[in-house]
């Protein structure tokens, strides 16, 4: 999985009420799945027990001479869930919402356990924190492992009201 130095600013954050935390949760990179003996299952338990998410990415982000754009291919990734969102099982893009795991003192997680994205937010002292891997680094990034998000789709039991 990507290490990255630990940067969080636990102070800028309480200051701010992790207004990053309160839009729309981090998007995480295959790595962090890739590095277990079972990718497919572990996102699976994730997505079933409505912690995590799977966001949807339309169009396959132009990169010339790497990637040809592509404005009907479809890519999923999966991020940590919204409050709404885990209450309803269906993923709410529209709607800004806390995080399942926002606390009124920070993140729940360890910082190695964040997502990518949010272990890669570069704090700013006027509380416009920038991430520079972000949603289009996030579709090249799961662009040739969409068959693990199908196996974990597939891996589900299918429950009332589930919508990945």
């Amino acid at each position: 999985m990507n290490r990255l130095k630990n940067n969080e600013h636990q102070t800028l954050c309480a200051r701010c009420g992790g207004q990053c935390c309160r839009t729309r949760p981090g998007i995480e990179a295959p790595d962090r799945f890739l590095a277990l003996p079972d990718p497919t299952a572990a996102l699976a338990g994730l997505l079933g027990r409505s912690e995590w998410v799977l966001e949807t990415h339309y169009g396959v982000p132009y990169t010339p001479g790497v990637t040809a754009p592509d404005p009907d291919r479809i890519i999923q990734y999966p991020r940590p869930a919204t409050m709404r969102e885990q209450g309803t099982a269906s993923v709410d893009t529209t709607t800004a919402d806390d995080c399942v795991y926002l606390t009124p003192t920070g993140c729940s997680l360890a910082f190695e356990a964040r997502p990518r994205m949010c272990r890669e937010l570069i704090p700013d002292s006027c509380f416009e924190c920038e991430s520079p891997w972000g949603r289009r680094e996030a579709a090249l990034a799961w662009l040739h492992h969409q068959d693990i998000i199908q196996a974990a789709i597939a891996a589900l039991v299918p429950q009332e009201g589930f919508c990945p």
